[in-house]
């Protein structure tokens, strides 16, 4: 027998894949396992392939964001991610967060890599006694080959060059040989194993009790996401690539080519909003699932997000604060530039709707049930005006925003805050409105303009926008995947890939100042001072770099750039 002894967390409902009625994936639980019989049995395998689910990290379940290492946000309470905010990269400091993905992800990925290594060695040899129990078998071998896949583009989208490893060391190996892969070779295990998912796995499961599970779209677009990051010019020294483009066109077609999602149609910033929060929403291609009781894991985002002040729904850490940066990017609803007014009136007043879909201003109402009531950011403005309930100035005053705004997106106001029963908000991995983004970005690249359009109005005419016309393509682009995909951990990795960071880190980080004056009227003023000013000292920031302790347990590694 083989030296491992496989613990199969088979409690189901503390699966990333369990649904918020408690119903995916219900089956009795059970104790420890030997290898023996776990690989003897299709249920136990499956058991154990579950709990690669848990390793897929929702940005919902941490304090430290991708959003708050670009120009996004500002995150008040750092938990770490000063090393690439200010620049301290090194193989001596190479976290960039607090949580297990972000602290050690070099590790943490392995890890996960060598439990989807193990499964997928075993699982063949699987019997499969009853009727279906092939096709059954097919689905999990997919899914495995999925999992594995989204881990090393984890890997590939931080580090870029990585061993490539598919086999489990026994435990008395002693010594490992492997070699960091070059990029092209990284992104091209990732579409193999995309392409190996996809030929197994189901459009979408009959049974309703795998809904969560990966599918063949979900597989298809992470193909054309690698094969995007492939071509872009952090990842192609030979960028542009035309062939490399093409293929990351071709690879994003083809998830619209399954006609199997859509976006759904929208009047207002409340609806938009609520894309975010449905679970059934039919533009979703891969999500988490969250459970009532706590036991899927904690969606902690109105820990993290909410207004710091009284109330229900309140009571947040204000750790994570749009810029004004961003805020300012937000268009006019005329899809005009926005243009700073005289400070005498509301400046969020007629704009893209998504502004209040995703970013509490001062002035918004908020709180569940009886505790809704009036968000106030402000500041006195004159002797005998009291300041707002979460200003700086407030009774909160130790979590309120520093920035003058708070962070909307993915907050449901239907969730007792006050309640017992956990956020079951699904956080979304993958969807339509970023497939069409992509794809648009591929043909802009491949010269198709008129066709890239058609894509990046598809986004923008849903948020009840004028259509975008092309004058300045690449700048349109790029507006809508920013406004688009804001605070979806996304933005950081598309300026690295672009290599822009640079240029963006150069911008300080701005908040706005609202004054109130006994007459109830208010001003907007720009802070005088810098809320956060940031560095990126080298162009070896773009890579993570990998840990000194994991270069001293595998000395034949390179740590280049970090040498």
């Amino acid at each position: 027998m083989k030296r491992y002894i496989i613990y199969v967390l088979v409690l189901f409902t503390s699966l990333c894949i369990i649904s918020c009625d408690d119903e995916i994936l219900d089956v009795d639980p059970v104790d420890t396992f030997t290898d023996a019989a776990v690989w003897n049995d299709l249920a136990l395998a499956e058991s154990y392939l579950n709990t690669s689910y848990t390793k897929i990290k929702a940005e919902a379940e941490k304090g430290s964001r991708f959003a708050s290492l670009s120009e996004e946000i500002f995150q008040m309470h750092t938990y770490g991610t000063e090393n690439v905010r200010q620049g301290y990269l090194s193989s001596d400091n190479s976290s960039f967060g607090w949580e297990d993905d972000m602290w050690n992800p070099w590790d943490y990925f392995y890890g996960a890599i060598k439990d989807v290594n193990l499964f997928l060695e075993n699982i063949k040899e699987v019997p499969t006694p009853s009727s279906g129990d092939d096709i059954w078998k097919n689905d999990l071998i997919g899914q495995g080959h999925f999992l594995r896949a989204y881990f090393y583009f984890q890997l590939y989208s931080l580090y870029g060059r990585v061993p490539l490893i598919s086999q489990v060391y026994p435990l008395d190996t002693k010594e490992f040989t492997e070699t960091r892969a070059s990029l092209e070779d990284v992104a091209s295990f990732i579409v193999t194993e995309c392409d190996s998912a996809a030929n197994l796995l189901p459009l979408e499961y009959s049974n309703a009790k795998n809904f969560g599970r990966a599918t063949k779209g979900a597989a298809l677009m992470l193909k054309g996401r690698t094969l995007l990051f492939a071509a872009s010019p952090l990842y192609d020294k030979n960028y542009p690539d035309q062939i490399k483009w093409q293929k990351a066109a071709d690879a994003n077609k083809a998830v619209l080519d399954l006609h199997k999602y859509s976006l759904q149609s929208i009047s207002n910033s409340d609806e938009y909003a609520s894309l975010f929060l449905d679970s059934k929403n039919p533009e979703i291609i891969f999500e988490k699932l969250y459970d009532k009781k706590y036991v899927a894991g904690s969606n902690n985002v109105f820990l993290h997000q909410a207004p710091c002040g009284t109330g229900n729904g309140f009571q947040g850490w204000g750790t994570l604060q749009p810029t004004h940066n961003v805020v300012s990017k937000f268009q006019m609803s005329d899809g005009s530039k926005y243009i700073p007014n005289k400070n005498t009136e509301k400046p969020w007043d007629n704009r893209d709707l998504r502004l209040h879909a995703t970013i509490f201003v001062d002035g918004d109402n908020w709180g569940f049930g009886d505790d809704n009531r009036e968000i106030e950011f402000f500041v006195s403005g004159e002797a005998e005006v009291d300041p707002g309930k979460d200003s700086r100035e407030g009774p909160s005053w130790w979590n309120a925003t520093q920035t003058g705004y708070g962070l909307k997106k993915f907050l449901d106001p239907n969730y007792d805050n006050f309640g017992t029963n956990a956020n079951t908000t699904p956080w979304i991995y993958m969807r339509l409105a970023e497939v069409y983004l992509n794809y648009a970005e591929c043909l802009i690249e491949l010269h198709k303009n008129p066709e890239a359009l058609i894509y990046i109005n598809l986004v923008r005419e849903r948020s009840l926008l004028p259509p975008a016309e092309g004058v300045d393509i690449r700048a349109e682009y790029e507006y809508e995947r920013q406004i688009e995909l804001l605070f979806e951990g996304q933005r950081w990795f598309d300026i690295r890939r672009w290599k822009q960071a640079e240029e963006i880190y150069k911008t300080p980080i701005e908040g706005i100042n609202i004054k109130k004056f006994k007459d109830g009227s208010k001003t907007y003023e720009l802070k005088s001072e810098a809320i956060e000013t940031r560095n990126f000292y080298a162009p070896k920031n773009y890579w993570m770099p990998i840990p000194r302790s994991e270069l001293r347990k595998a000395p034949q590694l390179d740590a280049t750039p970090y040498e």
